[in-house]
């Protein structure tokens, strides 16, 4: 018992270092997987050069590899690009929403009637308004009489 809570701790804690830092970690082994399969492919490139001085296979391996080096400049590029702007926007947000905080600290507006009438400015009113909508319907309603 003792064993299975220390290895369900040490695996929480290893998964909420590994967590905060997954961008960084993804970031290193998609760079060294770049670096050993650009060497294999020039290894081939350089092998298939000399079996076959007039082909155009070396030709697809040059386009190849400029294509997978922007699919992976991009995918480096919107991952700096929008992780940063992530943090910008979550900064602006907290400042948003602390200067929100302040303004209904001070803020002069009620949140309800019963804070601004007395009781019996809110019963007149309510009266009021009772009395109109009876009126404007007596005078929407005809009536027609059968002979």
């Amino acid at each position: 018992m003792f064993k299975f809570l220390t290895k369900q701790f040490i695996y929480g804690r290893i998964y909420l270092w590994v967590k905060d830092k997954l961008g960084a970690i993804l970031f290193l082994f998609i760079s060294i997987f770049l670096i050993i399969y650009f060497h294999k492919e020039y290894l081939n490139y350089i092998e298939y050069k000399e079996k076959f001085a007039e082909s155009y296979v070396g030709l697809s391996f040059v386009i190849k590899n400029i294509l997978i080096l922007l699919v992976a400049g991009g995918y480096f590029y919107f991952y700096f690009v929008l992780g940063r702007n992530k943090k910008s926007i979550e900064e602006k947000s907290n400042q948003k929403q602390a200067s929100i905080k302040e303004e209904s600290k001070t803020s002069d507006m009620v949140s309800s009637l019963d804070e601004f009438l007395d009781d019996d400015e809110l019963n007149r009113w309510l009266k009021l308004e009772w009395d109109e909508k009876i009126s404007d319907t007596n005078t929407n309603t005809t009536f027609t009489s059968r002979s």
